[in-house]
């Protein structure tokens, strides 16, 4: 073990050496070539300065010259591959430079700086360029090599003799000898780069399907899964597919980090195809007649950077030999097997059980190291499971059956805190472990004609065997001091551990003792026909094509529905993620095991949870996003007026989704009113009317994160409006879990208490925990009923249902109702554009129209009186849907530009809107623009020098011009000389100030604002602000730090001077939504509010200079020329129409409250996303500093493990909770 271990340190130390001096021999090498050439030519001067500058002078031609040959074969690769895919758009600077950045490439001509060599430079800094289709790869391959030796051939015919052209064509030659990607990629005919989700598959192989390892087919389906899984994180991934080496089956896989602005589907593939094609070329074989490959997406959860090492796929030990022992034909057979263990894992692994405690995941590894002699360089929490894997997967291997053998038997009592500096007897030396195996074998070998392992006589088979080895193994040294209690456990484990430890009981017996979140894949080579998932407090969804005889998983069901959606014969079953279930899976088959139940499911306990991907009556819902867009943006932007009018469509519908569960929710919402009428009663007979206080109880608890919550709290508000006595709490999911952790009464619920709980993609982490809690919770009859807002129903398809909450005061419909649904449906469908627009529009919108039904239907059940203390009459709630429909049919289309069919209108707001964010788009550019300019003017002026001899400076040069054109005398020239020469310098100096002077007179901008990145501050009310906060920091989240902008969002009614004044600086950018104070006092006041704050800081100036400051409303009067730089008017509706009735005036106020928060607010939303969408859209096509401004660089659209709290354990939870009330009740019977 000491000498195995050493030989590795030594093996790592010889290859950091070797590192070392490649990169010294990296960065002095021309330096070394110039010295030499300098010696050589006779060309010492004697004097040191002159020789020192002659060495620079050859130093940085040669590097020049060198990085002149590598941009030459960039821009033929680049060339080759846009005319073969025919994309001009792919001639960039950032392909011919082959990805190296500007930067980079400026600092390799400087001296003894890192510079690209072939073999001398490791593989992360290689220059690269994307291969783009597939299609004809050799000749872009070739394109490289072409234009180097095109360059030579030039150089020979006009320029051969002098040093530097012959420097030139050396260097050119060398950068195409030494092309090793392109070399292969001629052999191959594949190329990538010239240089926190699962998902994966079984799939039988086609006849069509070749010798492909992963066949065209599953290239394309991984690849559709991989585009759907992104939503996760994509910060990086790996994929692995198993394959056979003569009689052996290996692995072929790959990992890769994604770069800032790649795509991680893309990235991937890209690099994984050429490892393919290269196992192919080395004799590797697919399987015979299956195909399993296995792809994780990372977003890293454990602290850990991104990095290949930290990348899932994870192994522990590697591959490595083992005799494997398998029953065949009535006889146990020996073989020497690959043996290798491979794990994916979405979640967190916190701890696992370990002799009767928890053992944090870092003492863990410490263990793994020393009982598998293995060390491992990971940091992260899932390679220990694949460390756990390799301990635990013991079938048909005798080593390793008594190297688990003896840590369960033996060491039971080593103490955890002590592994680092444990006695070496708990963990039994390679040499032991190896004594024993020979043992087992032989006695095993002896007795190999068994019976069959479920036979009768099989437990008599196993008696014998144990009596024998027990009697084989007394006399060994080590074992002789055990106790015989002792050794007859060690060869019992052993033999259970051979006989039953395969893939699926391993992952059993790990998930049963771990503590943390799993969504788990684990592939063996030992398994070449199957793989098991787990899913404990993480999904996994699985999904099965019986016609064509293919298995698809992935912890994303979008994924999996996207494949198999409207195929026929195609089924999907979602793993219990609460009671947590582990499944064995084929292409064709599976069986599930349940932790909770502590067996196997039945087909028929299965039977229900089968959802078919071609019949399944709520399949209408589930809707895709268009991949195919190049602006997701812009492409849901447009789409908000055909969603809008569809969701409004749904709810006039009595069978839609939404509608039967909005029924339910009143009905549920109607027994509340006639308890508390009923308790009324009673009081009021009791003549104890004075005694009744409102209750802490909670009526609704309201919950989600981020742009969901938000949207909760407006609803809260409207409701609030609307019944004032409903007591309804928005609390944010994290904080739910938080104060059910620690007790659950914190959250005032009883058992008539209804839950709305809002999630877009139905797979944010804390708000689904909060789900199956209070789903479990509903169960047990502690709450009401759990309802749910989603716009994702593949997440939810099988939970449409609601599970109790039905405790009528009166005979009703719903007591034996199979269609109790719970589950409201805003449209949208699944999204993949990280800055929400669509998404957010639509559960806004389903909400408004949620609060409209509520109030109607209330005020249909109780005509004659005000529940929870509503007062608005019918007459009120018709106007409000006038106005509805106002804002769905003027007023959403005149802002988005987009009718609901989608076709677009002209429009005067819309084109105001562009303007104006295309204009502050000019801000944020103006610094890379100056910069560019000023770059080129220094290149023309000093360059100059090149071809005539002396620079070209502009104030001398100008001057010099004016005074020949005039006739001045040379003689004033030479005595203002030093001041032109001041004046050059200060142009030098200055001129990226100058420039941009310049260009803000000519683009008709503020001149005297602080230049570099701007400050944005969204100013309006809470909900708006957050969410235009949110979607404006994504806009620009892949943006350069040149040409970026600052955004913080503040209540302009309320703290955004405390919060603001101070920093408010020449040219801050300030976006105000002002409500409009036409409509009543209360908006009157918020109108003034908003406009006093605008004034106070414009009022913060420097120089007469202050901040650029944008309001928006629909109040012309009250916006326009009040001495703001602009003011965008929207649309206003004849109010005059709305309120015609007498009893609707009297209600005014309280209408106006909520047109202002459904719609007025809302327009103002819709209206900002549509100006930011310009300006971002204008940075983003900035030339050099274009980014994809749809998504993130880890791209987390949803975070689906625990961000920051962790899941919740119930049974914990529960037992709290009972706990809790038995003190409560000792102290009611004591007190009484």
């Amino acid at each position: 073990m000491g000498n195995k271990l050493i030989a590795i340190f030594e093996l790592q130390e010889k290859q950091m050496y070797k590192s070392t001096w490649l990169s010294i021999l990296q960065n002095v090498i021309f330096e070394a070539i110039a010295i030499l050439l300098i010696v050589a030519s006779g060309m010492e001067t004697g004097n040191m300065i002159s020789d020192c500058l002659l060495f620079l002078f050859y130093s940085m031609l040669l590097r020049l010259t060198w990085n002149s040959a590598i941009v030459i074969h960039g821009l033929g690769h680049t060339f080759a591959i846009a005319v073969i895919d025919q994309q001009l758009s792919i001639l960039n600077l950032t392909n011919i430079l082959e990805h190296r950045s500007i930067k980079t490439v400026f600092q390799s001509l400087l001296p003894f700086s890192n510079i690209f060599i072939p073999f001398l430079t490791t593989c992360s800094d290689f220059p690269y360029l994307a291969v783009g289709n597939s299609t004809q790869v050799r000749v872009k391959a070739l394109g490289g090599i072409l234009f180097n030796f095109l360059f030579v051939a030039i150089t020979v015919f006009f320029h051969p003799s002098n040093l530097i052209s012959q420097t030139f064509i050396v260097a050119n030659l060398l950068i195409a000898l030494s092309s090793l990607s392109d070399i292969d990629a001629l052999v191959t005919g594949v190329a990538d780069c010239f240089y926190c989700g699962n998902f994966g598959l079984i799939a039988h192989r086609q006849p069509d399907d070749g010798n492909e390892l992963l066949p065209a087919r599953i290239v394309e389906m991984a690849q559709i899964m991989g585009r759907e899984t992104e939503i996760r994180g994509e910060q990086a991934g790996g994929g692995l597919v198993l394959a056979r080496d003569e009689e052996q089956i290996v692995f072929v896989g790959k990992k890769v980090v994604k770069r800032k602005r790649d795509n991680l589907t893309q990235s991937l593939e890209a690099a994984f195809a050429p490892i393919r094609q290269k196992a192919i070329a080395s004799d590797i074989k697919p399987l015979e007649s299956l195909v399993i490959g296995a792809w994780h997406y990372r977003y890293a959860t454990s602290g850990t950077a991104p990095s290949e090492l930290e990348t899932h796929w994870h192994e522990w030990m590697g591959a490595r030999n083992e005799n494997v022992w398998q029953f065949i034909d009535r006889e146990w057979v020996c073989q020497t097997k690959n043996v290798n263990h491979r794990i994916t894992h979405n979640g967190d692994f916190d701890a696992w059980e370990l002799f009767g405690q928890e053992v944090d995941n870092l003492t863990l590894g410490l263990w793994l190291e020393r009982i598998l002699h293995t060390p491992n360089a990971t940091e992260g929490d899932s390679p220990k499971i694949a460390g756990m894997m390799d301990l635990l997967i013991t079938k048909g291997m005798w080593y390793a059956s008594s190297r688990l053998a003896y840590q369960l038997a033996i060491t039971q009592c080593l103490a955890v805190s002590e592994i680092a500096n444990s006695l070496e007897s708990a963990f039994p030396s390679v040499e032991n472990l190896t004594s024993w195996t020979e043992i087992f074998e032989s006695i095993f070998a002896e007795l190999s004609h068994s019976p069959e392992p479920d036979s009768l006589y099989f437990p008599q088979y196993l008696n014998r065997l144990e009596n024998n080895i027990l009697q084989a193994i007394s006399d060994q040294t080590i074992i002789a001091k055990w106790s015989e209690s002792q050794r007859t456990a060690f060869v019992q484990t052993a033999i259970e551990a051979f006989f039953h430890n395969d893939l699926y009981r391993a992952t059993q017996i790990f998930i049963s003792r771990a503590k943390g979140s799993f969504g788990l894949v684990t592939v063996s080579t030992l398994e070449e026909s199957q793989l098991v998932l787990a899913a404990k407090g993480q999904p996994i969804t699985i999904g099965f094509n019986w016609q064509q005889k293919y298995m698809v998983y992935a912890s994303e069901p979008a994924a999996v529905d996207r494949v198999l959606a409207d195929v026929s014969g195609s089924s999907r079953l979602d793993l219990n993620p609460q009671a947590g279930e582990i499944a064995q899976v084929s292409a064709e088959d599976i069986t599930i095991y349940s932790l909770k139940k502590q067996r196997e499911l039945k087909a028929s306990e299965l039977e229900n949870r089968w959802i078919s991907l071609k019949h399944h009556p709520h399949l209408p819902y589930v809707k895709f996003s268009e991949s195919e867009n190049q602006d997701p943006v812009e492409s849901d932007l447009q789409s908000i007026p055909r969603v809008l009018a569809e969701i409004k469509t749904s709810w006039q519908n009595s069978t839609s989704l939404n509608r039967q569960s909005a029924d339910y929710l009143v009905h549920l919402l109607t027994e509340k009113v006639q308890r508390f009428e009923q308790k009324q009663q009673k009081m009021f007979q009791a003549g104890l009317m004075s005694q009744i206080r409102p209750t802490p109880t909670v009526d609704l608890l309201i919950t989600g994160e981020e742009n969901s919550l938000w949207l909760g709290e407006r609803f809260a508000q409207n409701l609030k409006t609307v019944f004032p006595l409903l007591n309804v709490v928005t609390i944010s999911a994290n904080e739910v879990l938080q104060q059910l952790s620690q007790n659950l009464n914190q959250l005032c619920l009883n058992k008539n208490s209804l839950v709305l709980a809002i999630t877009q993609s139905g797979q944010t982490f804390s708000t689904v925990q909060v789900i199956d809690t209070f789903d479990h919770l509903c169960d047990q009859g502690v709450i009401g009923e759990l309802f749910i807002l989603t716009g994702e129903l593949s997440s939810f398809i099988n939970s449409t249902q609601g599970n109790g909450g039905v405790t009528a005061i009166l005979p009703s419909s719903f007591l034996d109702n199979p269609h109790r649904h719970r589950i409201f449906i805003n449209g949208s469908g699944r999204r993949k554009a990280e800055p929400s627009t669509v998404t957010v529009a639509a559960a806004g919108q389903t909400l408004t129209e949620l609060l409209f039904y509520l109030a109607q239907q209330m005020k249909n059940n109780f005509p004659d009186s005000e529940p929870f203390g509503m007062n608005l009459t019918s007459e009120s709630l018709l106007v409000l849907a006038m106005m509805k429909d106002d804002f769905l049919n003027k007023n959403v289309r005149q802002i988005i530009g987009v009718t609901a069919r989608g076709k677009p209108i002209k429009s005067a707001i819309r084109q105001k809107l562009v303007q104006g964010g295309r204009h502050w788009g000019l801000h944020v550019t103006e610094t890379p623009l100056a910069w560019a300019i000023h770059a080129f003017y220094v290149f023309i002026t000093v360059g100059w020098v090149i071809p005539f001899g002396e620079t070209l400076p502009l104030v001398k040069t100008s001057l010099g011009l004016i005074f020949n054109l005039a006739n001045l005398p040379q003689s004033l020239l030479e005595a203002v000389s030093p001041v032109i020469t001041l004046a050059d310098i200060a142009i030098y100096i200055f001129g990226s100030w100058f420039w941009t002077l310049l260009i803000r007179y000519f683009q008709g901008r503020q001149l005297l604002a602080r230049m570099g990145k701007r400050t944005l501050v969204i100013g309006d009310v809470p909900w708006v602000n957050q969410l235009l906060q949110a979607y404006i920091s994504k806009l620009f989240s892949l943006s350069y730090g040149i040409a970026t902008i600052e955004v913080h969002g503040s209540n302009p009614q309320n703290h955004f001077l405390h919060a603001f004044g101070h920093r408010v600086v020449r040219g801050t950018l300030i976006f105000l939504g002002v409500p409009d104070g036409r409509r009543s006092k209360k908006l009157q006041e918020a109108e003034n509010a908003v406009l006093m704050t605008g004034k106070q800081a414009n009022g913060v100036r420097n120089i007469n200079v202050g901040p650029e400051i944008v309001v928006m409303g629909h109040h012309d009067a009250a916006i326009a020329d009040k001495g703001f730089s602009d003011a965008i008017i929207l649309d206003s509706n004849d109010d005059a129409i709305y309120f015609r009735n007498s009893t609707v005036t009297e209600q005014k106020e309280q209408i106006e409250e909520l047109r202002e928060s459904c719609f007025g607010a809302f327009e103002r939303l819709l209206a900002s996303y549509v100006f930011f969408w310009a300006l971002a859209k204008k940075v983003a096509s900035f030339p050099l500093l274009k980014y994809e401004y749809w998504k993130s660089q880890s791209r987390t659209k949803i975070m689906t493990t625990a961000s920051p709290v962790a899941g919740l354990n119930l049974s914990k939870l529960f037992h709290k909770n009972r706990l809790y009330r038995k003190i409560k009740f000792k102290k009611y019977t004591k007190n009484n």
